[in-house]
C-alpha cells in the first residue's frame, strides 16, 4: 500500500501549519505514539511530513523511549492474520528484528512465503498496555492503513503518590 500524494500533501500541511514551528524551535521533539496529530496521520503519512524536519528514522519521545506498542500491517494476510501487534523498548531495533526474520514467528512465517508488512501505529505503554490491546481483538478497527482514522490519545492523571500520567484512547 503507498501514501497517495493528497495524503503526503495533507499530512505535510498538517505538520508544517501545526508543529513545525515548534519542532523547530526545540520547543518538543515529535513523538509518533504520542502526539495527537501524528498519530491521527498514522505512521506512514507521519514519517513523510516529518522527513528533513527531524533527524531520527522514528522519532519518539522520552516517554515512549521506554517503551511502545506497535502495530504492523501485512501487504495480504497470511491465514487469518492481518496484522501483529508487538512491544518493544527499542522500536527500531525490534523492526530490524522482524525484517532479518528473527522476531516473532508469525513475522518469521510471513516473511518466509512473501509477505511484506508495514509499521502502520504507535502507541506509548508498557505490556500491559500491548496485552489491554490484544485482548480487544479487532486489529483491523485500529489500523490507519485500513482506512482507520486513529483517535487521538487523551492524556489524564491518575491519583496516588507517584501521581503517573496515562495515555487513554478517546
Amino acid at each position: 500500500m503507498t501514501i497517495s500524494s493528497s495524503q503526503t500533501a495533507t499530512a505535510a500541511a498538517v505538520v508544517a501549519g501545526i508543529d513545525s514551528v515548534r519542532f523547530a524551535a526545540g520547543a518538543g521533539t515529535p513523538c509518533l505514539a504520542c502526539d495527537a496529530v501524528l498519530s491521527g496521520l498514522g505512521c506512514d503519512a507521519a514519517l513523510i511530513a516529518l522527513a528533513g524536519l527531524v533527524p531520527e528514522a522514528l522519532p519518539l519521545c522520552g516517554s515512549c523511549r521506554r517503551g511502545v506498542v506497535y502495530l504492523l500491517h501485512f501487504a495480504r494476510p497470511y491465514k487469518h492474520a492481518r496484522h501483529y501487534i508487538g512491544w518493544t523498548r527499542d522500536l527500531a531495533g525490534r523492526l530490524a528484528q522482524h525484517e532479518s526474520g528473527a522476531g516473532a514467528r508469525l513475522l518469521q512465517v510471513a516473511r518466509n512465503v512473501g509477505i511484506e508488512w508495514r509499521l502502520a501505529r504507535l502507541w506509548p505503554g508498557d505490556r500491559g498496555r500491548e496485552r489491554a490491546i490484544k485482548r480487544q481483538g479487532g486489529a483491523a478497527r485500529r489500523c490507519p492503513l485500513c482506512g482507520v482514522r486513529p483517535r487521538p490519545i487523551q492524556m489524564t492523571v491518575t491519583g496516588g503518590c507517584a501521581g503517573a500520567v496515562r495515555g487513554v484512547v478517546a
